[in-house]
């Protein structure tokens, strides 16, 4: 490849997020500044001569380089597909997810009867932690969904509150609430109607995404060892195993991540429902909230078995958070997914809520948190809920 197609090639592939280029722009108008003051001071600059002067430019020049190479090749080094699908991330949330050492990177591969797994990156916070595991020597045809047959985990020795994991499918939903594959083609339909998933990669690899949770207010996930097994490998259909690989592949790491969390007390009543905001932890995947709601049972009428009637009990629950309102104004609704709501043993005025997103929030960029004053119609509202049907909690 000739010299000039090179560099034309890499002026078109790469892209160079906001924050990277901000950056950039900064340390060349410093650049900019000291040629300035060196010509207005007869070739000196901030007391040095003009030879030293020079340097300290090209060092600026040498640190540009330095951000745009060591952080654009960041954001671009360690992300799966699944991770990227999981949680609708941009370059720019990349190089933030990074920079705040809330994902890692991972390489630690086992084999077993020619089939490599690989854990290849995380992201962890104190409550939630996503594993993406690489899978390379196995392959399954088309409409055909791969899956372990048992998966062990325990973190520090005990089992997490609750665990999940699946193959990547590559299946997004657009817009239009229309599914496509993650590379933008629509996606295929079986004979029943159903939509088919995509697990094997075009390098003929496919990933596994796990998902883990705590709701031990103060045990965090973080700097905790895990220890995974995955065990035996086949293929799923209408919720039955079919066995293919009898075999057994072990992990044993520590959860790295940094503790960044942004923490407000408040007080904020939710309309007329009785529940009290008061505690709000926001990390960049997932939000903790805590309320002061007295407990209030509600009988349920139900029949057993036999059709005989049956009443049980259970207990009012607080409006569901949907998503935020940032400081530019922008509202993100549908975002908060499954976690754990209740009251803890012994505490029936504490509400308590964990829950992970699906979009990276940086938390000093939260305005207002968003809950469901009136359950959505559509999924289509769901994403893009009006502000008359919200309960919204400003944070400042």
């Amino acid at each position: 490849m000739k010299k000039e197609n090179a560099i034309e090639t890499l002026q078109m592939d790469i892209v160079i997020p906001e924050i990277v280029q901000q950056r950039a722009d900064h340390v060349f108008e410093q650049i900019r500044s000291e040629s300035r003051n060196s010509g207005e001071n007869g070739g000196k600059t901030m007391g040095y001569s003009g030879k030293a002067a020079r340097k300290g430019m090209w060092a600026a020049v040498a640190a540009a380089v330095l951000v745009l190479g060591t952080v654009a090749c960041a954001a671009y080094m360690h992300w799966s597909s699944g991770m990227e699908q999981k949680f609708n991330v941009t370059q720019e949330q990349k190089v933030y997810l990074e920079e705040s050492q809330i994902t890692m990177p991972m390489n630690n591969s086992v084999t077993q009867e020619g089939i490599t797994v690989t854990v290849q990156q995380s992201i962890v916070d104190a409550h939630f932690a996503h594993l993406s595991f690489r899978v390379d020597g196995y392959s399954v045809e088309e409409g055909i969904q791969p899956d372990f047959e048992y998966v062990v985990t325990t973190v520090d020795g005990e089992h997490p509150s609750a665990t999940g994991g699946s193959f990547f499918d590559n299946l997004h939903v657009d817009n239009d609430g229309n599914f496509t594959y993650t590379d933008g083609t629509p996606a295929k339909e079986n004979a029943d109607g159903g939509i088919i998933g995509k697990y094997v990669n075009d390098d003929g690899s496919m990933e596994y995404v796990m998902t883990l949770m705590t709701d031990r207010q103060d045990d965090s996930l973080i700097g905790k060892p895990i220890h995974i097994e995955f065990q035996n490998l086949g293929t799923v259909s209408k919720a039955a195993y079919t066995p293919d690989i009898d075999a057994t592949w072990t992990f044993d790491f520590t959860l790295e991540a940094s503790e960044q969390i942004r923490t407000v007390e408040l007080s904020q009543a939710l309309g007329d429902t009785g529940a009290t905001v008061t505690k709000v932890e926001i990390s960049p995947i997932s939000f903790y909230i805590e309320y002061d709601f007295p407990l209030q049972e509600v009988a349920i009428d139900g029949e057993d078995q036999d059709g005989n009637p049956i009443q049980s009990t259970t207990f009012v629950e607080t409006p569901r958070l949907t998503g935020v309102r940032l400081k530019d104004g922008t509202r993100l609704t549908g975002i908060a997914q499954a976690g754990s709501t209740g009251y803890t043993a012994g505490d029936t005025d504490t509400y308590i809520s964990y829950c992970g997103t699906d979009h990276i929030i940086d938390p000093a960029e939260v305005d207002a948190l968003l809950f469901i004053k009136t359950e959505p119609e559509t999924q289509q509202e769901y994403l893009n809920m009006p502000e008359d049907k919200l309960y919204i909690v400003p944070l400042n």
